[in-house]
């Protein structure tokens, strides 16, 4: 009998792992993959000749490794050391006529915005300003780790303590959106609107007219964050925390494919996998995406799950290329992040925006000698995918070359020569993130953060409604990317512990049955 059973060790599982085993309980951890991360992780590529690619499988973009962020919190916590350094500039946007540099300094960006905008700075510099008054406010709010969204009288109590005076200035805000904000200040610029929706379609997975205009003020603060590349490949997070899981006493258990959750008088109480195996614990945690739990739970789903699967949006899907390259095609001074916008008339994703990372030249454990690493990715429809391939592989291998070439096209803004330099190529659909992670339709990036599914509307660890079964990763408060589903994980120890210090309390006074397993 374990205290807690981790189904799936991406960044939120093995976060959580890592935590709760640190806490002194009995965790084990099951990935069905060889490597931990799931869509924050990488693959090796070996070819003929004995060289070997290393690629970021999807996340190549981080943040949160500043002082006070998620990363930051958890290293002190575990007493680890995540290799990491800033970037700066932390990106480059190259929409249709002009390039637009982000910047971590503060008045740097400022003079930036100001110089790629001119059409309305006076109106955008209101809005930058306003955004980044929000910011601050989440950002300190979400450095107490709130028990959010609060699902139970217990979680307002813990969350009284976090609340700050400052916080009531975001409640008008709430049901707004980043539209609305921008036509509030006026601003109707064709390429500062573009710039907008780009930059919000790769941190919350919706452009402005969708997104919820908190969670957008902190998606758009990102590089004044600070954006980091972790040495090795986006691996190394995973790798990291999955060896301090196991240094204090937790296991993990790789090439394991949870097949069931178990239900025992309602609750979870277990899990059953590919080979049949059963393990038993006082709870689970289920590092997955909301419809896999459904069809883990089988014909037990409980009726408020299948109503939120159901009715919330399907999530993206991601189209991505992974290339080696001749380092000849790649100036030197060039950064590691590019956004590119082909055409402002055409909707974002499809390859119509695109993003480029190309792993440093001092990180020479990534490529080859005199070789280099990229990975670019576009939003795309998971739907098309799977119609494309049951069309048949001729028709499925055609909409990926085709989209391939228009990706490359886009590249060459950034990097002219590219293509007569291409030493390695393979893509990767829905289609393919679908068998190698399992998430529902190769759906990536979490959920978009539209007023109704974000901060206090959005969903929390106990969206399963199955006592004893937990959720944590980008399908739960706070979303995508790294150091949210950290954020998620933190929040999942904090409450997992809590249920388990009940129990053991319970136990003591008597008032509990012992688990007979």
């Amino acid at each position: 009998m374990y205290d807690v059973i981790i189904i799936g060790a991406g960044i939120g599982g093995v976060t959580t792992a890592a935590l709760l085993a640190h806490s002194g309980y009995r965790v084990l951890l099951l990935e069905g993959h060889l490597e931990p991360g799931g869509c924050i992780s990488s693959f090796r590529r070996k070819r003929p000749d004995g060289s070997e690619y290393i690629f970021d499988v999807g996340a190549t973009l981080f943040g949160g490794f500043q002082p006070g962020g998620a990363h930051d919190w958890v290293a002190r916590r575990l007493g680890i050391r995540f290799p990491v350094v800033q970037l700066e500039p932390a990106m480059q946007i190259w929409l249709p006529d002009r390039v637009i540099t982000r910047t971590g300094d503060p008045h740097g960006w400022q003079v930036e915005r100001q110089t790629a905008f001119p059409e309305q700075a006076a109106q955008a510099e209101r809005f930058w300003q306003h955004q980044e008054r929000l910011a601050d406010i989440s950002w300190r709010f979400a450095a107490q780790h709130p028990p959010m969204p609060p699902e139970t009288p217990g979680d307002l109590l813990r969350l009284i303590p976090t609340l700050r005076p400052e916080l009531l200035g975001l409640l008008p805000h709430l049901p707004r959106t980043v539209g609305n904000e921008l036509r509030r200040c006026g601003l109707t610029d064709r390429a500062l609107r573009t710039f907008i929706d780009a930059q919000l379609l790769i941190s919350a997975q919706v452009t402005a007219d969708e997104c919820a205009w908190p969670f957008g003020s902190v998606a758009l603060d990102l590089a004044r964050q600070g954006v980091f590349y972790v040495e090795g490949g986006a691996w190394t997070i995973a790798r990291t925390l999955a060896d301090a899981c196991i240094r204090d006493g937790g296991e993990v258990r790789y090439r394991t494919w949870v097949t069931r959750i178990l239900l025992e008088h309602g609750r979870a109480a277990g899990v059953q996998t590919q080979t049949g195996e059963v393990y038993h614990a006082r709870h689970v945690i289920a590092n997955l995406t909301l419809w896999d739990v459904q069809r883990l739970l089988d014909t037990a789903t409980p009726p408020a799950l299948e109503r939120v699967t159901r009715t919330i949006p399907d999530a993206w899907g991601a189209f991505m290329l992974y290339l080696g390259v001749d380092a000849a095609a790649i100036p030197s001074d060039l950064c590691a992040h590019h956004q590119i916008v082909c055409d402002y008339a055409v909707p974002l994703g499809e390859g119509n925006s695109v993003f480029l990372s190309l792993h440093p030249a001092f990180d020479t454990s990534r490529a080859p000698a005199g070789r280099r690493a990229l990975t670019i990715s576009t939003h795309t429809r998971p739907e098309q995918w799977w119609a494309a391939r049951s069309a048949g592989r001729a028709v499925y291998n055609e909409r990926k070359e085709q989209l391939a070439g228009q990706m490359l096209a886009a590249v060459e803004r950034v990097l002219p020569d590219i293509r007569r330099h291409i030493r390695y190529q393979q893509s990767g659909t829905p289609v393919t993130f679908q068998r190698y992670t399992r998430r529902e339709r190769g759906m990536v990036g979490g959920l978009g953060q539209r007023p109704a599914q974000s901060g206090f509307a959005g969903l929390g660890t106990r969206a399963a409604h199955v006592p004893g079964l937990w959720l944590v990763g980008d399908s739960i408060f706070p979303g995508q990317s790294s150091a949210a589903v950290i954020q998620s994980g933190i929040h999942v120890w904090r409450t997992v512990r809590g249920e388990l210090r009940f129990d053991a309390a319970r136990l003591r006074k008597g008032t509990a049955k012992v688990p007979q397993k």
